[in-house]
Formats: C-alpha cells, structure tokens, sequence
C-alpha cells in the first residue's frame, strides 16, 4: 500500500486565516490540488480582474505545485478552471484566450472545464483553479468531460457507462437548470438532481466533469433524511461522497448539517476525516472574507493538519433552491506520512 505526502498550504501563499489543509496532496501516481488563484506570497491579488494575465501566473503555480509534489505536467489530468466571465464579453473570446493560456504552458493532453462563478471573496481575483493528476499509464480511471448545447446533449451523453461512474459534477445554464437536472437523474448520471450547479443567464454550455473506473465495479449508497441528502460510492481504495442540505436554515446551519452527515458516511466506511484528500464546496452567497470564513471555520474544524486539498468557491445556485451549499469529498484507503 503506498503511502500519502502532503505539499504544505504556507509553502506557496498564505490565506488572511489559517487553514488546516494542502497546496496538494499526493497518493501513488493520483494528486489534487487547492483552488489555485493569482496571489503573491502575501496574499495579494496580482494581475486584478486580467483573466488572461491570472491564467498564465496560475499556470505556473500549478506547474511549481506539482513539482513540490514530485510529479510534472504531464501528469495532469483535469483543470477546473472556475472564473468570472467579463460583462463586456459575449463572444467566448476570453474563455479560448484563457484555455489557450494553460494550453501553452501545461500541454494539450489535458481537460479543461471552464465553470462560470459570479465573484470571488478576494477583490481583483477573476480565476480559481482546480488540478488532478494520474498515471500517464495504466490509469484506473476514465477521465470524461461533456460541454454540450442542450439541442444535443443526447448525443453528447449516450456513450457514458454509468456503471462505472465514481464521481460527477454537472453545470448547467440556468435557463435549462430544471430539465436538464431530472434528465441527468433519469440517466443516473447525477447523483442527485438537486445538486445540480447553475452557471447563471450568460453560459450557454451544458457541462459535465465525470470520473468513471476502467475496471471493477462502483459500490452506491445513498443516504437520505429531511435535512441532508448524501451518496456514497466507492471503487477499490478510492471512495467519493457528496452531500447537500435539502431545509431552508442558514448557510452556517446547512454546513453543520453536512459535515455531520460525511462523518457518519466515512465512519460506515471504516475511515475518517483523515482519509479525505480532496474537499470541494460549492456554495451561494455573498463575496465577503466574513461570510467565507464562518462557513470555512465550520469544515476547517473537522481536519488536522496537514490535512486534504480543499477549494470553497461561490456559485449562482442549485437545481434544489432550498440548498445553499454542497459538500463532496474524496478519500483513499492509504497511510499519511
């Protein structure tokens, strides 16, 4: 069984509060990074409000975490490059400016899922981005990502084994957030419908970021009660579990919700908040530091350092408006150093 190492979070900046989590967190050939933004080592913003500008200074955190981590470009699988798209833009021209920023700078054999967010907490900063890597051979896993007008989402969808579907994320442009959430439910390709992310009124891709084994089975589980709904699937030493608050209380609330709800689903599988190597969550509201850190205190309280790679980012909304919040998690069956 190998054995995990972590990449310090303070090695490369430093968030305004501390945080119990990883630039990157690495297992056998298989890593995860933070949401990696345009800041100096002093937490200030650089390049404000350039998205080609941040995209070329995070391509080259990425590049440096990943060598901290012992593995190089080639190893990335998926960017999910979450940005705030330019009111005066209508024509995708930043979105190809950007993806052809990475491109140049990390090659062309990667994914690249353009998300679009409303703001980030940190003034000037118009780009987050998550990184996964893997084994250049003999991956376990299938990669897949969907960008899709809805007039041919069929075709885009009918070729997916959704047998093998470890973990899927779906944004969707809020014109067509309803339906296309009950299609991706009848498809089982979405673990819960509800969760589904809008992208707001100025996207007009249907986009899917999904993980499927090549070989063995996906166990499933969900978990459903009046205040969280939870799936948890899991394949080998790797497990996935994603969990949303379905009551109108309070951001704060719904968060305490869920974490409880993940503790629970983690402890049924013989692990902890110690296995998780990856924490991604999505949430709706406002873009100041206050709101961020209440929320994050909440999570931060469940992890020890050096803890798993974790990114918090604001959204338009859910499928389900009742939810605030979503939480997933990713963890393996393997010893930290």
């Amino acid at each position: 069984m190998s054995k995990r190492m972590s990449v310090p979070f303070e090695s490369l900046w430093q968030m305004r509060i501390d945080v119990p989590y990883s630039l990157l967190v690495r297992d056998g050939d298989h890593a995860w990074t933070c949401g990696q933004i345009a800041l100096d080592g002093q937490s200030n913003v650089v390049a404000a409000d350039d998205l080609v500008a941040q995209s070329e200074i995070v391509a080259g955190y990425v590049e440096e975490v990943l060598g901290r981590g012992g593995l190089a470009a080639e190893n990335l699988k998926r960017l999910m490059l979450y940005y705030v798209p330019d009111r005066n833009s209508f024509g995708g021209g930043e979105v190809k400016r950007m993806r052809a920023a990475f491109r140049d700078s990390l090659g062309d054999n990667i994914l690249l899922d353009p998300i679009p967010v409303p703001h980030f907490y940190y003034d000037g900063i118009v780009l987050e981005v998550d990184s996964f890597a893997g084994p250049t051979i003999n991956d376990p896993f299938e990669w897949i990502s969907v960008a899709s007008p809805a007039s041919e989402l069929d075709a885009a969808l009918e070729s997916i084994d959704t047998d093998r579907l470890l973990t899927a994320h779906w944004f969707v442009p809020e014109a067509y957030l309803t339906e296309t959430a009950r299609e991706l439910e009848r498809r089982s390709l979405v673990h819960d419908q509800g969760a589904v992310v809008s992208t707001g009124g100025r996207s007009d891709l249907i986009r899917g970021s999904l993980l499927c084994v090549v070989n063995g089975a996906v166990d499933e589980q969900h978990t459903s009660t009046d205040a969280v709904q939870l799936t948890a699937r899991s394949a080998g030493d790797f497990g996935w579990i994603a969990a949303r608050s379905t009551s109108g209380v309070g951001l704060v609330e719904q968060t305490e919700r869920i974490m409880e709800a993940i503790a629970s689903a983690l402890a049924s599988e013989g692990v902890d908040f110690g296995a998780v190597v990856k924490s991604t969550t999505l949430y709706v509201g406002g873009s100041s530091e206050g709101e961020l850190h209440e929320n994050m205190s909440v999570r931060n309280r469940r992890y020890k350092k050096p803890g798993p790679a974790s990114t918090g980012l604001p959204v338009f909304g859910f499928a389900d408006e009742a939810t605030l919040l979503t939480v997933d998690v990713v963890y393996t069956r393997v010893q930290a150093d």
